[in-house]
């Protein structure tokens, strides 16, 4: 292979034998000496990367016409030294860019460059006419001699290439391209990716498949074929009816605006790698280019997410949650995995709260993590003595909290034996949970802090003020518990006849009440003067989209937010409910009207409040000396 000198001087004698000008082989003969000292100052040798590390140099220290110039130069000698010859074409001798061209890209070149002629200025013509020849060149010596011949890799090589010297006018070539393929997919010469592609808001997240770590590869080839039930073209349409969706729900003009643009950097990505769309490729997908995602990227990963919930429901569920990573039952083997779940689906028949279910589902998760570090296989192997010794080494910080655990796990293990899972029907005997019940003193609101909640109604006016005063009234004047304030509907309030009707979410029992005015009042000003003008069944909604349903927590925020010193107390927004219960005893009602109030079957639940009717306990105090107790001389 000949040596860079012996290259250069074939070059000269080629220049020479084109009949090429003397002014042209000077700077040709002047790039070549100054590549030349580059090397021998750095103590590298010629090959593609030394010549990209000096025209970057180059780029920052000479004019940006030398640099381009200086760059086609070092082209022409590599063609040279690979070939034993230039292609006319690429000496630029008499004919312009345009003229070089083959017949048939300059057929659908004028084609396009007809259509627009009326937009530009003659000078704004021509410019645009040489812009898009050089890139259409650049396809030509790809090998493409057509617009229908042209494919991705093509135009991710063009878009990675130097096709421009400046960020200004690398943006006006790809603005040219762009409205050239968007043409050519108007008469179906091109897929409509193309003209996304080469935008510099997409093409940088995209991401390759072939860079994703294994783990990403291994989640998206699962599911590939599957996939094909929704082309990437109809996923590119679903993309608006997704957006119109959103704006039904209220989502502003940023989250439009990011779901646009995330989803269809997905849609390249599916088009590119001839896939369809499936919600496991859409997660998997987002993971791979997480790294190089602009700081908005959380907004992008629900946005990713609420689509999945579009794609598979034809909407999006407001109030719903997503969860990013692994959770711990995941973590396990299927047939704990398994298990537990027909465990945790039993509990949810039985109307179980979420926060009840969330309880049992972790001491059980402990128990199959202990299992599988012992190396068992299944739950017809143990005995005993395992649930003895998983007993012994889970630690708690509390007893209370250990006999929960302990508690759970007994109910587990009747659940497999009546399942057959367990062979031994008596192997829940050898635990022996529980403690001894506890009593705590009743904790209710004071006069005072009564008082200022009532100060707080005459003086709300924010929506979010309205919004908090009415759940507190709520609570306060009709005892109904947090989940219950927030489950409660527009169609549950009867205004003519001032009630309210609801099923209790505790209980799955139905409760009428009285609507007292005060929560009336509170109720419908915050419906006309603070509530968003949204679709929502929902009483109480979030104040930005997705406008769904509050959580429970939002109650005792509210209560937080007129009385900043409950915050340290125990008790959260329960206490409403504590205090209209005493304020009926109080009122000279009796134990059964308590229970038909509040909705409770058992009566014990209604003792603990007997305590705090101070008036009519000083009415039946107990004699010392029946208690055969004696007052103490002082």
């Amino acid at each position: 292979m000949k040596s860079y000198d012996e290259t250069v001087t074939d070059m000269m004698c080629f220049l020479k034998s084109k009949d090429v000008c003397s002014s042209s082989i000077n700077s040709h003969r002047n790039c070549y000496q100054q590549f030349q000292q580059f090397m021998h100052e750095h103590e590298k040798q010629w090959e593609p990367a030394v010549v990209s590390e000096w025209i970057s140099e180059l780029k920052q220290k000479e004019a940006c016409s030398l640099y381009s110039i200086w760059n086609l130069y070092m082209q022409q000698l590599e063609e040279l030294k690979s070939t034993g010859t230039v292609l006319d074409r690429h000496l630029y001798l008499n004919r312009s860019t345009y003229e070089r061209m083959c017949e048939t890209m300059r057929s659908s070149l004028d084609d396009y460059l007809i259509s627009c002629k009326d937009h530009y200025t003659e000078g704004s013509w021509l410019s645009a006419r040489n812009r898009l020849a050089g890139m259409l060149l650049f396809f030509e010596d790809r090998g493409k001699n057509s617009v229908s011949e042209i494919s991705y890799p093509d135009i991710i090589s063009y878009y990675s290439s130097e096709f421009s010297f400046s960020g200004k006018t690398r943006a006006t070539y790809l603005g040219h391209a762009r409205r050239f393929f968007e043409f050519m997919s108007d008469h179906q010469k091109c897929p409509a990716g193309y003209s996304l592609f080469l935008n510099d808001k997409y093409a940088p997240y995209v991401g390759n498949l072939e860079e994703f770590d294994e783990s990403i590869k291994a989640r998206i080839a699962a599911v590939a074929d599957e996939s094909r039930e929704f082309p990437a073209d109809e996923f590119h349409v679903a993309i608006d009816d997704f957006i119109d969706s959103l704006k039904l729900h209220g989502y502003g003009y940023t989250s439009l605006k990011t779901a646009k643009h995330a989803l269809t950097v997905l849609f390249l990505f599916l088009d590119i790698h001839s896939m369809g769309y499936h919600p496991e490729i859409g997660s998997a997908w987002f993971l791979g280019v997480m790294p190089f995602l602009p700081k908005n990227w959380k907004h992008w990963r629900r946005l990713v997410y609420l689509f999945s919930e579009f794609y598979e429901n034809g909407d999006i569920i407001p109030s719903g949650k997503y969860t990013y990573s692994l959770s711990s039952i995941d973590t396990l083997p299927e047939w704990c995995r398994s298990r537990i779940e027909e465990f945790i689906d039993l509990l949810q028949r039985e109307f179980h709260d979420v926060g009840t279910i969330r309880t049992y589902r972790y001491p059980c998760i402990r128990l199959c993590r202990y299992l599988v570090e012992q190396n068992y296989s299944g739950f017809e192997i143990i005995n005993a003595d395992t649930i003895q010794k998983f007993c012994l080494q889970d630690q708690h910080k509390t007893f209370k909290g250990k006999a929960t655990c302990l508690c759970v796990i007994r109910r587990f293990i009747v659940f497999l034996e009546d399942t057959g899972y367990i062979k031994n029907r008596n192997l829940h005997l050898c635990i022996e949970p529980g403690c001894a019940p506890g009593e705590k003193v009743v904790d209710i609101l004071t006069e005072d802090q009564c008082q200022r909640i009532e100060q707080a109604r005459e003086c709300s006016d924010s929506p979010i003020a309205l919004r908090q005063i009415a759940m507190v009234m709520t609570g306060i004047r009709m005892g109904l518990r947090a989940s219950d304030v927030i489950n409660l509907k527009l169609k549950d309030i009867d205004w003519k006849s001032q009630s309210i009707s609801i099923i209790q979410d505790k209980t799955k029992t139905s409760l009428t009440l009285p609507m007292p005015v005060s929560v009336g009042n509170a109720i419908y000003r915050y419906i006309k003067e603070g509530r968003p003008q949204v679709r929502s069944d929902y009483v109480f909604i979030r104040h930005r989209a997705p406008y769904g349903k509050l959580t429970n927590k939002t109650c005792t925020i509210a209560l937080w937010s007129i009385l900043p010193e409950r915050k340290t107390v125990c008790g959260g927004f329960h206490v409403t409910r504590r205090t209209f219960a005493t304020n009926i005893l109080r009122s000279g009602a009796g134990a059964s009207e308590v229970m038909d109030t509040l909705g409770h079957t058992d009566p014990s639940s209604v003792m603990k409040y007997l305590s705090m009717d101070e008036d009519r306990m000083r009415q039946c105090p107990l004699s010392l000396s029946d208690l055969s107790l004696t007052r103490g001389e002082v």
